[in-house]
């Protein structure tokens, strides 16, 4: 009766031991109050050697534990597979200040989030064993937008970026054009209703927005930034189509998932109702990136 009794406490705190890797804290950037979320893999102690870092960047209107549950928790299950640190870091206001762009110049307060960031990772490297030259970014719709601003206004923080539903903004079209190489993998939907597969602006409610590149257009500007030679389609994952560079500085790499919409693929939906289309199964987003941050 006894061990049947510890059985059954042990059972119900196995959920709580998982979630007790996952951490809050708290932090006060140009006098904002900021915060983020920090996954650490009760195994990391068995990999050798400093670890990877993902930030997963939430959408507009999103936040840290949002975007945990429309990946389905999934970058904290692979993180605890192959021993990486995951960061949900949090938007004031549920939105990023990308520094440039129609909706960047319209919020109040405005605020540094490339220096947010660039202090987040400084945080969490002050206090686990990171490998400050395996330090990745991913996010999704306004979060693949903040990607984009971090890694091509910040040479060296970032060592490969991941946009999910976000092909190049104009607004950094000048800053992402030429530097130095990164990696480079994007993740798009050819039926995203919000912002466009085939470039233009996003739209979403009645206020004008940013405008962004297509997405082939996009895959081609981080081919020419890389110096990559040619660009090879591979075998299709279902409805997704896989296009990876040849001859580059960088690993660079384009999903196009057919029929997708705005969202992660493999993914729960982040807006309600039909709004923002389907969401492909055929892959799972966090693993694509992960086996493709997992090549550098």
């Amino acid at each position: 009766m006894i061990r049947r009794a510890f059985l059954i406490l042990a059972m119900l705190a196995a959920p709580l031991a998982a979630r007790a890797d996952l951490s809050r804290h708290d932090l006060v950037q140009d006098g904002l109050q900021r915060s983020y979320r920090l996954f650490v893999p009760d195994g990391i102690a068995r990999f050798a050697g400093p670890r990877p870092v993902v930030l997963v960047l939430h959408g507009g209107g999103g936040s840290s534990r949002e975007v945990r549950l429309s990946t389905r928790r999934r970058f904290d299950e692979l993180a605890e597979a192959h021993g990486f640190l995951v960061v949900y870091p949090d938007a004031v206001g549920r939105i990023w200040d990308t520094g440039a762009g129609m909706i960047s110049s319209r919020l109040q307060p405005r605020r540094d989030d490339a220096a947010f960031l660039e202090r987040v990772i400084a945080e969490v490297a002050a206090r686990h064993p990171v490998d400050k030259a395996r330090v990745f970014a991913t996010g999704v719709s306004r979060g693949g937008m903040q990607a984009y601003a971090l890694a091509c206004g910040n040479p060296g923080l970032i060592r490969a970026i991941a946009p999910v539903a976000m092909p190049l903004p104009e607004a950094s079209l000048r800053a992402c054009r030429r530097g130095a190489a990164f990696g480079f993998l994007l993740i798009h939907g050819t039926a995203d209703p919000i912002v466009p597969y085939d470039g233009g602006p996003i739209t979403l409610g009645r206020r004008e927005r940013d405008t962004v590149l297509s997405a082939p257009e996009t895959y081609a500007v981080f081919q020419r930034r890389n110096g990559c030679k040619a660009s090879v389609e591979g075998a299709p994952a279902g409805s997704v189509r896989r296009f990876n560079a040849r001859g580059c500085r960088a690993p660079t790499a384009f999903l196009s998932v057919g029929g997708g919409g705005h969202g992660w693929p493999g993914g729960r939906k982040m807006i309600p109702g039909g709004r923002a289309g389907p969401i492909n199964r055929d892959i799972s987003s966090p693993d694509e990136i992960w086996a493709f941050f997992s090549r550098f």
